[in-house]
């Protein structure tokens, strides 16, 4: 009897939660801010731009801690900004675009859905959103959609493509300053009680940081649980990794014990099954025009020596002459220059 009423304590002492938010961190890869934030022992989610000086490290610490990695995906904003080499641009072709996405997620190979970095005028286009999500629907993941502007196409070529579309509801760190954080923090919290769920977005910001260290704890006493982004997918949908999804399947690395309740346990069949037999460890090699990225992914699997390298050209000094010229050529002789009047020197004077 006092097992049953023992087991009945602990279980009304557990918290009870009515309702969940899901905390997005943006611009991730880099900032060494960014190992502070997957110190914190809560499910916040890691939204990585690729192609960043820590993306692929980043990512891949936080797959292994069993945390959520999406791709951070930069597309063109309204301001047209040239946003990097790597970003999705409105005049880009089909192919171009793809093959975009296809080095994106070789990078990031641990991402489980995309969300778009600005993109305000990207998302509003109608063709071009058509083939971006085509594409990340084809890899089986889902699109968070950042809602940079009111204006998105993602709701319509999401169900077009018949794949999971989440939406922001709440930016945290637009204004930095402790009160600003605090309100949306506290909006995040009313959204979340009124529709039983809530998405956030940060930024990793050291006052971001500073402000969740302090204050997710709250969040117990109030009723909300911070879960991962896929905890708020359909219960019916396998959460895939970008790895699994390619056309010749990446290996990850080991994860911690704990596994993730929904994730699926059998890797995705390749797209394409004409492998080669005598491949026993396939590498992945990007279909991207940047020559560094090229040199970058040959690098980790093959040694290339410095002088083949084009990247290492540039540290690479000469040596030194060991024989000067024994002879010197005389100066060449100069010819007077005879100066003439001011009015025999044309009208171009």
């Amino acid at each position: 009897m006092k097992y049953v009423l023992s087991l009945a304590f602990a279980l009304c002492s557990l918290p009870s939660f009515a309702a969940k938010v899901a905390i997005v961190i943006d611009d991730i890869g880099y900032h060494q801010i960014d190992y502070k934030l997957l110190a914190l022992p809560y499910d916040l989610t890691f939204a990585v731009i690729p192609h960043t000086p820590h993306s692929n490290e980043v990512a891949k610490a936080a797959y292994q801690q069993q945390r959520d990695v999406i791709l951070h995906m930069p597309m063109e904003s309204a301001r047209r900004a040239d946003l990097s080499k790597n970003a999705l641009k409105v005049t880009m072709s089909r192919p171009e675009i793809e093959r975009k996405l296809q080095a994106a997620f070789a990078d990031v190979p641990y991402a489980i859905g995309v969300n778009n970095h600005m993109g305000s005028y990207f998302t509003e286009q109608a063709k071009v959103m058509d083939w971006t999500l085509g594409y990340i629907a084809k890899r089986q993941l889902f699109f968070l959609d950042s809602k940079t502007t009111a204006r998105s196409q993602a709701a319509v070529y999401a169900k077009k493509h018949q794949m999971p579309l989440l939406t922001r509801q709440v930016f945290l760190d637009n204004d930095r300053s402790y009160k600003a954080l605090d309100k949306q923090f506290k909006l995040m919290i009313k959204l979340a009680k009124q529709h039983q769920y809530a998405i956030a977005i940060g930024h990793p910001y050291p006052e971001t940081y500073a402000y969740l260290k302090q204050h997710l704890a709250d969040l117990t006493a109030q009723g909300i649980e911070v879960v991962k982004l896929s905890a708020l997918l359909p219960t019916d949908y396998a959460v895939m990794t970008a790895a699994q999804t390619e056309d010749v399947p990446l290996s990850l690395p080991e994860r911690e014990p704990a596994q993730l309740a929904r994730v699926a346990t059998n890797e995705k069949k390749p797209m394409h099954t004409e492998v080669k037999a005598e491949l026993t460890e396939p590498v992945y090699l990007p279909a991207i025009e940047e020559p560094e990225a090229i040199i970058t992914v040959y690098s980790e699997n093959w040694d290339i020596p410095e002088l083949l390298n084009p990247l290492t050209l540039a540290q690479i000094k000469p040596a030194p002459v060991l024989m000067q010229k024994p002879w010197s050529l005389p100066e060449p002789t100069k010819k007077p220059v005879s100066s003439l009047p001011f009015y025999q020197l044309g009208s171009s004077f």
